[in-house]
Order: C-alpha cells, then sequence, then structure tokens
C-alpha cells in the first residue's frame, strides 16, 4: 500500500469558485436584447470541473408565450444546464454536473423566445465550479 495522505497536494484545501453575470435586458451597453439569442458571457479557466450550473429569475420575461435558456460550453448549446423558464421567478435549470473544462471553455447564454416581448427580464447566471489542481495551501487536520 502506498500512503498518499500527505503526497501531491492531496490533503490541501480546495477553494471553490464561481462565476456569476448579472443578465439585463435592455438596449444600454452591457444589456442583452430582449430577442432570442446567443450571448458569449465569459470564460471558465482550465483545469477544472463545473459543480453546478442555475439561473436565478429575478424580473420574468414578459414574452407573450415562452421563454427559456440554456448555458453551454458551445453558442446554443446546453452543456452545463437546461431548461431555464425564464418566465417564472426564482432558481431555474437543471444542472449538468461533472463537465470538466479541460483547457478553458467559454460561457455562452442561449435565450429562445416566442410571442412579442419587451426589454423587462432580469436574471443572475450562476456557475458552481472547483479548480482542481489549485489549493488554498492550508492543510486539512487529520485525527
Amino acid at each position: 500500500m502506498t500512503d498518499l495522505v500527505r503526497k501531491n497536494n492531496n490533503m490541501q484545501k480546495k477553494g471553490i469558485c464561481v462565476f456569476a453575470a448579472a443578465i439585463v435586458e435592455g438596449t444600454a451597453d452591457g444589456n442583452v436584447s430582449s430577442a432570442a439569442g446567443n450571448h458569449l458571457l465569459g470564460y471558465l479557466p482550465p483545469d477544472s470541473l463545473v459543480l453546478n450550473t442555475h439561473i436565478q429569475v429575478q424580473v420574468v420575461s414578459d414574452a407573450a408565450t415562452s421563454a427559456s435558456a440554456t448555458i453551454g460550453t458551445a453558442s446554443a448549446g446546453a452543456q452545463l444546464m437546461t431548461g431555464a423558464n425564464l418566465k417564472t421567478a426564482g432558481k431555474q435549470g437543471t444542472s449538468v454536473s461533472g463537465v470538466e473544462t479541460g483547457t478553458g471553455v467559454p460561457i455562452w447564454l442561449n435565450v429562445a423566445k416566442a410571442g412579442g416581448v419587451t426589454a423587462v427580464a432580469k436574471y443572475l447566471v450562476y456557475i458552481q465550479y472547483l479548480e482542481y489542481e489549485k489549493n488554498t495551501g492550508e492543510y486539512t487536520k487529520l485525527s
């Protein structure tokens, strides 16, 4: 048996990281259009593991028929989250956990809408991930 408890930084603590983007529909700089579309929000770093992804709807969409969103690593993709209803307040979407980022990946917000809509929606894109090669430098106490 090989004891790896104090080898390779195995017992050093890892820090959970969060990507968060406040999304506001409108025409001002930094806002997204109220129409359907794909929006590049940022990038997740290399050597990371996605733990949780969701959208927190703060102000619901007024789309006449439907408004939904996915979050992916490609334009129009749903690799990180599926099925967010932007017409319902609160936590939305089904997270696809366990996605590894490899050399790093883009974050795409993909919005689909049907029916007339004005720019009123406001929501938060939330991605929780672990950079597994990084350590805090602090060791977990062993009993």
